[in-house]
């Protein structure tokens, strides 16, 4: 056995280890804590789907709590025009954000750079304003969520497991996308998007695939947290600063890596549930900003790049790829 597999072995047996003892926690821990670590893993999962467009392709999408939200709503829609338990809604609420990827997201697609961000943003309040005002969301009423008969402790534990599944899930996702001909094709499309199509990459379907898997998965998030908290409205389920948070986890811990948006949402998450019950106002706020400045002074590109820098340099010191190589990959 050479030292590669040996390698390869140990780091699956160290993930299934932490996969195990996360599972353990939320089960024998204390409640207050498990109930940190749902929230925690949510932005996990939505950052590994964020990851897929914004990481590997290069586009920030500051949308993604609109697939959240509508998520969110179309388990209560579910759950209150069919009587359908919330959970078992799982795969109509990924099915609805997918759905409104491909309708909202897609045409968006066509911008590039700082207007694809603004124009998510936009998205997110349209439809937040939408949510508003429309007769089948309740407005701004709100929509009560039922059918999940658990004690508080026994759905706490629960949603800790369930949000553990889609979190593991969603960085397989990336896990097995690192290995495949469509990772080089939304780095190549990263890299220069221009000569990726000139070269015959098909970067419409590309990208397009990434921003519907991304809200999918950020629509079982939606699932999982209406039916949590048995109560949504507009204003509280579009918040743009769970978008905010997403992109932060992902960019602070590494984007365009499958284990960096996970190592981001839970020191993020962390910080800012630590400093929400101990500093109170805009202090808080200031203190999160400055925190996250001095992480990214350290690693520009995210804390998984240092553990990349030192697994590729090469003899000589060199880090990079050869894009043009890599694009030329892809178009044959």
């Amino acid at each position: 056995m050479n030292a590669g597999t040996t390698k390869r072995i140990g780091g699956w047996l160290v993930t299934i280890l932490v996969v195990v003892a996360a599972f353990g926690f939320g089960g024998a821990g204390q409640i207050a804590d498990v109930r940190i670590g749902s929230i925690v893993l949510m932005y996990a999962a939505m950052a590994e789907g964020w990851n897929l467009l914004g990481g590997y392709g290069g586009y920030m999408n500051f949308g993604i709590v609109m697939f959240f939200g509508v998520g969110a709503y179309a388990t209560a829609m579910a759950n209150a025009g069919w009587h359908l338990n919330p959970l078992l809604a799982l795969p109509i609420a990924a099915l609805a954000a997918a759905a409104a990827g491909a309708l909202l997201g897609i045409p968006a697609l066509r911008l590039r750079g700082h207007y694809f961000a603004i124009a998510t943003f936009i998205l997110t309040l349209a439809v937040q304003a939408l949510a508003l005002v429309a007769g089948f969301t309740h407005g701004a009423t709100g929509m009560y969520i039922t059918g999940v008969t658990l004690d508080p402790v026994q759905a706490t534990r629960l949603y800790f497991d369930l949000f553990l599944v889609l979190t593991v899930i969603a960085a397989l996702v990336c896990w097995a996308l690192e290995r495949t001909r469509w990772h080089s094709a939304l780095v190549a499309i990263r890299e220069d998007e221009d000569a990726a199509d000139v070269l015959g990459v098909p970067v419409t379907r590309y990208k397009s695939v990434a921003l519907i898997i991304g809200a999918a998965i950020a629509g079982a998030a939606g699932c999982l947290y209406a039916t949590q908290i048995y109560y949504i409205e507009p204003n509280g389920t579009f918040d743009f600063n769970i978008s905010l948070g997403v992109v932060v986890a992902a960019v602070l811990g590494g984007a365009g890596t499958w284990f960096g948006p996970l190592i981001g949402a839970v020191i993020t998450q962390l910080i800012a549930q630590e400093l929400f019950v101990h500093v109170q106002g805009v202090y808080n706020q200031l203190s999160y900003g400055a925190l996250l400045v001095v992480v990214v002074l350290v690693a520009p590109r995210g804390l998984a790049s240092l553990r990349v820098r030192r697994r590729r340099a090469a003899p000589n010191g060199s880090e990079t790829e050869n894009s043009s190589q890599m694009i030329e990959e892809v178009a044959r």
